[in-house]
C-alpha cells in the first residue's frame, strides 16, 4: 500500500510542480504554453503562432473589454494546434481561426462574446465539449469544411451543419473536387484539387548586355553606310569639294539611315 502511494506521488509529482505563465495582452504564443489559472485581462487577445502545439488555459479566464475587445484567441495559418481548458470572456469573437486545419479545440467556454467560434477558410478541425453562452452564434463560418462540432450545451443547426458535422461525429469526404482544399488523406487520384501546378522551365538563354548588343548594332550599320555611301559616290564628285550643305544633308541622311537600320535590326532580335 505504501508502495503504491509513493508510485501515484511521483506519478502526481510533474504536474503539481509544471511551469506555468500568465499571458501578457497581444501575447504571440509560439510554443506550446500552459497558463496559471487566474483572470487575466486582455483587450487584445492572445495569438497561436506556430503549427503543432498546445494552448492549456488551466481554466484560466480570458477577458476582453465589452464592446471594444475584438477576438480572444486568435490562430491563423497554423496546422496541428490544441486549444483546451480556456473561459473566454466578453470579446466579439471568443475565438478566431482562419486557414487553421487539423486541430482540436476542447473543454473551453466562451461566455458573453457576440460570436462564440469564428472560422474563415478553416478544414479538419474538431470542436467537442465546449459550452458556449454567446450573444448572437456559437459558431459562425465562412468557405469552411469537414469540421466537426460539437457543444456540451446546444445543439448546432444552419447550413453550416451540411458541410461539417454537427452534434455529432460522422465521416466526411474530405476528397472532394472543386473547393480548392487538399486534404493530406487525399491524392491527385481522387481529388483534382491536389494536383501541383505545372510549371514549365524557360529555356537558359544567356543574357547580353544592352550597351554591348547597340554597339554591335552601330558597328555593323556603320559598316553598311559606308559600303552603300562608297557604292554611290563617283570619281567625278570625289574630285570635287562638295558645298557645306551637301555634308550637312549628307549627315541628316546617315543618321536617319542608322536610326531606321538599328530599329530594324532590334526588331528582328
Amino acid at each position: 500500500m505504501q508502495k503504491e502511494v509513493i508510485i501515484a506521488f511521483l506519478l502526481v509529482l510533474p504536474a503539481v510542480f509544471a511551469e506555468c505563465i500568465a499571458p501578457t495582452d497581444g501575447m504571440a504564443i509560439t510554443q506550446s504554453t500552459t497558463l496559471c489559472s487566474d483572470t487575466y485581462d486582455v483587450p487584445n487577445g492572445i495569438r497561436i503562432a506556430a503549427n503543432d502545439i498546445v494552448l492549456d488555459c488551466s481554466t484560466g479566464i480570458l477577458r476582453g473589454v465589452v464592446g471594444e475587445s475584438e477576438i480572444g484567441v486568435r490562430a491563423e495559418n497554423v496546422n496541428g494546434i490544441t486549444i483546451k481548458n480556456c473561459n473566454i470572456v466578453t470579446f466579439t469573437q471568443g475565438l478566431y481561426l482562419k486557414n487553421v486545419t487539423n486541430s482540436l479545440i476542447e473543454g473551453n467556454s466562451f461566455l458573453k462574446n457576440r460570436i462564440g467560434v469564428r472560422m474563415l477558410d478553416s478544414y479538419e478541425n474538431i470542436i467537442r465539449n465546449n459550452n458556449d453562452k454567446s450573444f448572437q452564434l456559437a459558431v459562425s463560418a465562412i468557405n469552411s469544411k469537414y469540421n466537426i462540432v460539437i457543444l456540451g450545451n446546444k445543439e448546432i443547426e444552419r447550413a453550416f451543419c451540411e458541410v461539417n458535422a454537427c452534434n455529432e461525429e460522422r465521416e466526411m469526404n474530405v476528397c472532394e473536387s472543386g473547393d480548392f482544399y487538399c486534404s493530406k488523406k487525399c491524392s491527385s487520384s481522387n481529388d483534382a484539387d491536389c494536383v501541383a501546378p505545372v510549371t514549365t522551365s524557360a529555356p537558359v538563354e544567356e543574357k547580353e548586355n544592352v550597351s554591348e548588343k547597340i554597339s554591335q548594332i552601330m558597328e555593323e550599320t556603320k559598316k553598311e553606310v559606308q559600303q552603300q555611301m562608297a557604292n554611290v559616290t563617283s570619281p567625278v564628285a570625289e574630285k570635287k569639294t562638295a558645298p557645306i550643305w551637301f555634308f550637312i544633308y549628307g549627315f541628316a541622311a546617315i543618321i536617319a539611315i542608322i536610326a531606321v537600320i538599328i530599329f530594324i535590326k532590334l526588331k528582328k532580335r
